[in-house]
Formats: structure tokens, C-alpha cells, sequence
């Protein structure tokens, strides 16, 4: 079984309360950013990475760095994502992040094939073309900021 430790990274911009999804080329749906951590990287890099490699926006990664400020950020949840059953899985920590700076997208052609910002009514109907987990955790994201504004 070959597992593989990944980065998923839930883009919100407090602003307009939208969040930012890539249209991937091999799965064709909408996703977040994010992808494998690499050799001997601490996955807080890996996500912030993956972000600006994916849409080129800068981002902060938000959560609790405990118990000290040496510490990395904690994610909100791991999930595991089965690529081919038996033989391929993802070990997926999730995080959330906010723009810094600027909000202007710029699309990976190598991975995606659009880029743009969406707001939770649109994620959360049927036609929204993503995977139930996504559709989730935009909501839990959703509701955690609102509560913490």
C-alpha cells in the first residue's frame, strides 16, 4: 500500500465571504488548493506552497499554534482520501487560509483549468461540481468565521 501525506488548503476571503477553488484537470471537478508534502517539508510550508504554486496568492494560514509559538499551526481535521482502493491513499491535513494582500488569482495552467471564487450557497448546490467532503468543509469553514470575526 503506498500512502502519501497531502496539504488541503480552504482559501476564504473574509471580504466577500467566498472561497477560492481550482477546476482540476485529471479529476474535473472544483477543488481547493493542495498537494503532496514534500521530503523533509513541514506541512504549514507545504500548505502555503501549494497555495501560491496553484492560484499565486499569498495566504496565512489560520488556527491554533499550541503550546508554544514554536509550534506549528494545528489543522482543523485529517481525512483520508482513497485514490485506488488497496493500493494508492492520501493522509490529507486541512487547513484555512486568508488572502493577504491581494486577491487576484493567477491560474496553473499545469494543473487546472479555472480558477474562481465562490460563494457557500453556490458550493453547497447540487450542481456544484465537487466531492461531498469539500462541499463540508466550506460549510464548517463558513460557520467558524463567522463566529470568530
Amino acid at each position: 500500500m503506498e500512502r502519501h501525506f497531502n496539504v488541503t488548503v480552504y482559501i476564504f476571503n473574509p471580504e466577500n465571504g467566498k472561497f477560492l477553488f481550482l477546476r482540476h484537470k485529471k479529476l474535473k471537478k472544483w477543488l481547493s488548493p493542495g498537494g503532496h508534502i514534500d521530503a523533509n517539508e513541514n506541512p504549514e510550508v507545504a500548505a502555503l506552497r501549494e497555495v501560491m504554486e496553484e492560484t499565486g496568492i499569498e495566504t496565512r494560514l489560520i488556527g491554533e499554534r499550541l503550546p508554544s509559538e514554536d509550534d506549528l499551526i494545528c489543522p482543523f481535521g485529517i481525512q483520508l482520501n482513497v485514490i485506488a482502493p488497496g493500493e494508492h491513499e492520501h493522509m490529507d491535513l486541512i487547513y484555512l487560509s486568508i488572502p493577504v494582500g491581494s486577491t487576484e488569482e493567477r491560474l496553473n495552467k499545469e494543473e487546472s483549468n479555472d480558477i474562481a471564487w465562490f460563494s457557500l450557497d453556490q458550493i453547497l448546490a447540487p450542481e456544484f461540481d465537487s466531492f461531498e467532503k469539500n462541499k463540508k468543509w466550506c460549510a464548517f469553514f463558513h460557520e467558524f468565521m463567522e463566529k470568530n470575526r
